[in-house]
C-alpha cells in the first residue's frame, strides 16, 4: 500500500503554475503584441467605406452579406482566401500581393489602390481564420476560433478546459508554422518567464501540446493491478466457503 501511494501521487510542486520569477510588489511593462502576418490559405475580411454606398458598392464582397459575428464558418466563406502565392483577387483592382505583410500593411496598400476610385477611402482588414489548437493533457482538446486576433498561452489552455491532473507544466510544446518553416518551442508554465517570452502571444494555426507526467502512466497501470488483490480475496473467500461446506 505504501508503494502504491508513493507511485500514484503527484507532488504539489508539479501542480502549481508560475512558481519562480514572480516579482513582489513590482510592475512590469507589457510587451508589444506581435503583429499578425498574412500567410497563404489565410482568409481576410475586407470592408471598404467611402463617401456614398453607390461608390463603395463595387468593392463589397457580396458573399459576406447576411452573416453574423457568431457564424464563423459563414464569415470565412465570405472572406478573401489568400492563394499559395500570397495573393488575393480584389474587385475592380485585380490580384494583390498580401502574403508576408501585416494586417495593417495590407490595409494601407488597399487604401492606396482605391484612391483613384474614391476620395479618402477607409479600409478595414481582419483575419478570419485565426485559430489555435490545444491537445494533450487538458480538459477538452480541440481547435479554438479567435475573433479578436489576440490570445495568450494561458488563455488558450483555459479555453481548452484547463490543465489536467497529470499535465506536465514544465514541458508545454508549441508548434508554429511561418514562412514555409515549422518551429518547435518548449514552454515552462512554472516559471514567470513565460510572461515575457516572445511566444506568450499565440499566432494563427499555432499548436499547443500539453505533455502528461510520468505519474499518469503509473496511475493507469495501477488501475489494472488493483483488480489482482480483489480477485485474490474473492478466491480465498470462495475456498473457505467450499472447505466449510465439505467439512459438514
Amino acid at each position: 500500500m505504501l508503494c502504491l501511494f508513493v507511485t500514484s501521487c503527484v507532488p504539489h510542486r508539479d501542480l502549481v503554475n508560475y512558481q519562480a520569477g514572480i516579482p513582489e510588489a513590482a510592475v512590469q511593462p507589457i510587451g508589444k503584441r506581435p503583429e499578425i502576418i498574412v500567410q497563404p490559405n489565410d482568409v481576410l475580411r475586407i470592408d471598404v467605406f467611402g463617401p456614398t454606398d453607390r461608390i463603395v458598392a463595387p468593392f463589397v464582397n457580396q458573399s459576406s452579406k447576411g452573416t453574423t459575428v457568431f457564424d464563423v464558418d459563414a464569415i470565412q466563406l465570405g472572406g478573401y482566401l489568400v492563394s499559395e502565392r500570397g495573393t488575393i483577387a480584389f474587385p475592380q483592382v485585380g490580384e494583390i500581393a498580401v502574403g508576408g505583410q501585416s494586417v495593417l500593411e495590407v490595409r494601407n496598400v488597399l487604401a492606396g489602390l482605391l484612391e483613384p476610385f474614391m476620395k479618402t477611402p477607409v479600409v478595414n482588414v481582419r483575419l478570419l481564420n485565426f485559430r489555435v489548437t490545444v491537445s494533450g493533457e487538458v480538459g477538452q482538446e480541440g481547435a479554438l476560433n479567435v475573433l479578436n486576433e489576440r490570445i495568450t498561452v494561458p488563455e488558450a489552455i483555459a479555453r481548452a478546459g484547463g490543465l489536467g491532473e497529470y499535465a506536465n507544466r514544465r514541458n508545454i510544446l508549441l508548434v508554429r508554422e511561418s514562412g514555409g518553416t515549422r518551429e518547435y518551442v518548449r514552454l515552462d508554465l512554472t516559471s514567470a518567464d513565460v510572461f515575457t517570452s516572445e511566444y506568450f502571444y499565440l499566432r494563427q494555426n499555432d499548436l499547443l501540446y500539453v505533455e502528461p507526467l510520468r505519474a499518469k502512466s503509473g496511475a493507469i497501470r495501477d488501475q489494472t493491478s488493483k483488480t489482482v488483490p480483489i480477485i485474490t480475496a474473492l478466491a480465498t473467500i470462495l475456498a473457505v466457503i467450499i472447505n466449510l461446506t465439505q467439512n459438514r
